[in-house]
Formats: C-alpha cells, sequence, structure tokens
C-alpha cells in the first residue's frame, strides 16, 4: 500500500512536473510574441511620426509658397493695370515696352 502511494505520489510529481514545464515553454513563446509584436507596434509609431513630420514640413513649405505667391500677385497686379491702362492712353493696339512696366514698380 505504501509502495502504490509513493508511486502514485511520483507518477503525480512527473506528470505535474511536465505540465509545468509544457506551461513554461507556452509562456516563454507567449511572452517572445508579444516582444515581436510591441518592436513592431514600436517600429510602426517611429514611422508614423516620421510621415507626420514629413507632412508637417510640407504643409509649412506649401504655405510659404502660397504666401510669396499671393505677394507677387499683390505686387504684379497694380503693374499690369497700370501697363494696361497706360498702353490705352497710347492708342488702340499699342503694348508697352518692359522698361514702361519697370518703371511703375
Amino acid at each position: 500500500m505504501i509502495t502504490a502511494a509513493v508511486a502514485a505520489w511520483g507518477f503525480t510529481m512527473v506528470r505535474a512536473s511536465a505540465h509545468h514545464s509544457r506551461l513554461r515553454a507556452e509562456m516563454t513563446r507567449i511572452e517572445r510574441e508579444a516582444r515581436r509584436e510591441i518592436q513592431h507596434w514600436r517600429d510602426e509609431t517611429a514611422r508614423a511620426r516620421s510621415h507626420a513630420a514629413q507632412i508637417a514640413r510640407d504643409a509649412a513649405n506649401w504655405a510659404a509658397g502660397c504666401k510669396q505667391g499671393r505677394e507677387d500677385v499683390i505686387t504684379v497686379v497694380p503693374l499690369l493695370i497700370a501697363a494696361q491702362e497706360k498702353g490705352t492712353d497710347q492708342g488702340p493696339g499699342s503694348q508697352p515696352d518692359a522698361g514702361e512696366v519697370i518703371e511703375h514698380a
């Protein structure tokens, strides 16, 4: 009877040890997979931040270009109007030369 109890206890310990080893291996695998996934999302975050910074730079450049374009138009339109008015004063079909347009600047 004691032999049977010791044998049962031994088998139980072997089975528990094997189960414990399987659980430990499964936890190690899950932990490794979680670390891999965390690294993947960290890399994605870095790429997204870099892309957002590039978009912000592009937007700033676009806005600066638009502002410069508006300033150029604001500067040129009065010159064109003056040149056109001066051209109509000279008679039909006459065009001001480049020097006359520059004089109005």
